[in-house]
């Protein structure tokens, strides 16, 4: 997906921007001196970042889901701790900024039965697909729905893609599309290679399959190309929708049936069609692609109800001197998914200790450090500085989409975003790792400060599940502001690169939304979280002390117009 902002950057921006940022830190610490930041920062300690963590990562939190008891008292800390530090609330008055949700509880059988050329083929809900819906209506009803594959769902022209070539009569056809998208395994750098361009991610083809004028998408699930288990693809019965207009009736509507195959279940579907899938993924790959009916049709029923109710965002900011309107946002979700739909080992509740509640902690602490930097001080910074804890990451990332169409300061003069999200308890590391590796300047203001560290930067390595898309920076870059979307994480500072590998490729298997994403006060540490906290202190510093405005590089989707 092209955005076609006006592109304002360059490689020579970056380089030159780079350059600029290095005259600037040294003026800047010339005046304001390297010991005043750090006495600054020795009010962000590793015992705070504990507590936090714990308190928002309890089993008293409940997996912080919105709209449960346990996400108004992670909210409710939140506001506490950002009153408690000084922040001025978002409105004056309140750190909490509601936003207006739909929340649906949805129903659909248990067995679906496909019709194929080959006969019928009974399929079952939760082992073999996950079907969900954000159009409110009570009941979707869909009878005979045509199936058809339409390759990876994709439409780019910049590419020569269109996997909807030629397509006639959709309203009752659900396309079946690989996730992903055509780069992925194909070991080339079309469409980037192996790292996930936003057509790949799952939101993208549901979007695309609107705009088509479909009835449904089902995306054929793996591993390796979604970046995540089935277990979070095969999500909950509730959905939320952000509600414009505080009911029901005003909030976004799109495509009726969405949902997700498992790689089995659509690999015998394809078989029974006729076709072998590996075979169809190879063909999928090419420009010239075009979508074919497959033959076969469903009957699924869809059965929603819908509760109007409201969610918070954390908001609080330090105030530039001199009444400027140019901004940073410093953003960490505190939202989570609750509890799991099958224990693991006698435990459904998903505490989100590293996701996000270390990143929340990161967050409160900094704003804990720029407010001693003003007392130290006596005065404010050049640009204000926003700590936004956005609430419904985990479900569609509305409560930063919110705040970006409704900002405390005007979104065309906020100069860059600072997102954190999935933070590791591992301790300290050698590496900074940025996802989105190569988007804007930001990546060598970062290089800049880690080396002060004694760190270095690297690109993502697991690029390929497209989190540069999957967290809450991203509906500020559709509004073309620069994001940094970054962590210490594949080189561990104590045991090293290999350790590291294992233990992300663990993260991703038996941690991510599971329950085993939980505080262990015994081994947990710290010291990697407090570098962070460092870090992005330093970059934040420089970037609200400065005129600098970071730039987006020319294969970014997303300059500013």
């Amino acid at each position: 997906m092209k955005h076609h902002f006006q592109a304002s950057s360059s490689n020579f921006a970056g380089t030159f921007c780079a350059s600029v940022f290095l005259f600037c830190t040294s003026i800047v610490l010339s005046s304001c001196g390297e010991g005043q930041l750090s006495k600054a920062l020795s009010v962000a300690t590793e015992q705070n970042l504990r507590q936090h963590v714990e308190y928002l990562a309890s089993d008293e939190c409940d997996g912080r889901l919105p709209l449960s008891a346990g996400a108004e008292l992670a909210a409710d800390y939140i506001a506490a701790q950002m009153d408690s530090i000084g922040l001025v609330p978002f409105d004056g008055s309140s750190f909490k900024q509601q936003v207006g949700l739909v929340k649906m509880s949805i129903e659909v059988q248990d067995f679906i039965t496909v019709k194929t050329p080959s006969g019928p083929m009974k399929i079952a809900n939760h082992d073999d697909f996950s079907l969900f819906t954000h159009t409110l209506e009570e009941e979707i009803d869909v009878k005979g729905a045509e199936l058809f594959f339409a390759g990876y769902g994709i439409v780019a022209p910049e590419y020569g893609k269109d996997d909807y070539r030629g397509l006639e009569n959709p309203e009752n056809k659900i396309a079946i599309v690989i996730v992903n998208d055509p780069g992925l395994g194909s070991g080339t750098d079309y469409f980037s290679g192996d790292t996930m361009t936003y057509y790949g991610r799952w939101t993208y083809k549901f979007e695309e399959g609107a705009r088509q004028g479909l009835k449904g998408v089902l995306i054929i699930h793996d591993d390796w190309g979604a970046g995540y288990s089935w277990s979070v693809a095969g999500a909950s019965k509730e959905r939320y929708v952000l509600d414009k207009g505080g009911n029901s009736s005003s909030a976004e509507c799109d495509i009726p049936v969405k949902g997700w195959l498992t790689n089995d279940c659509a690999r015998q579907l394809l078989s029974k069609c006729g076709y072998d899938m590996d075979e169809l993924i190879a063909q999928a790959r090419k420009s010239d692609f075009k979508p074919f009916d497959l033959k076969a049709s469903l009957d699924v029923k869809i059965n929603s109800t819908f509760n109007s109710a409201q969610s918070p965002n954390i908001v609080g900011y330090i105030p530039a001197e001199g009444g400027s309107d140019e901004n940073i946002v410093c953003i960490a979700h505190w939202d989570h998914i609750g509890h799991t739909r099958v224990p693991i080992n006698g435990d459904d509740i998903v505490n989100g200790a590293t996701d996000n509640a270390t990143a929340v902690a990161w967050l409160l602490e900094t704003a804990r450090a720029f407010k001693e930097l003003e007392k130290l001080q006596g005065r404010g910074l050049k640009r204000n500085i926003v700590f936004l804890a956005p609430t419904c990451e985990e479900v569609g990332m509305y409560g930063s989409e919110y705040y970006a169409s409704h900002p405390v300061f005007p979104i065309e003069k906020t100069v860059a975003v600072v997102n954190l999200d999935v933070l590791p308890l591992w301790g300290e590391n050698n590496d900074v790792t940025i996802t989105g590796w190569g988007y804007s300047n930001l990546d060598s203001m970062v290089s800049v400060l880690a080396q002060q560290q004694g760190r270095y930067i690297m690109a993502d390595p697991d690029s390929y599940n497209g989190m540069f898309y999957r967290s809450d920076h991203l509906p500020f870059m559709r509004r073309g502001v620069p994001a940094i979307f970054a962590k210490g994480w594949s080189d561990n500072r104590v045991h090293g690169k290999e350790w590291a590998t294992e233990k992300i490729a663990d993260y991703w298997a038996n941690v991510y939304h599971k329950p085993g994403d939980e505080v262990h006060p015994e081994s947990d540490d710290y010291s990697g979280l407090k570098q962070e906290v460092d870090l992005f202190f330093h970059l934040i510093y420089q970037l609200a002390s400065t005129d600098i405005w970071p730039q987006w590089s020319e294969k970014s989707e997303f300059q500013r117009k």
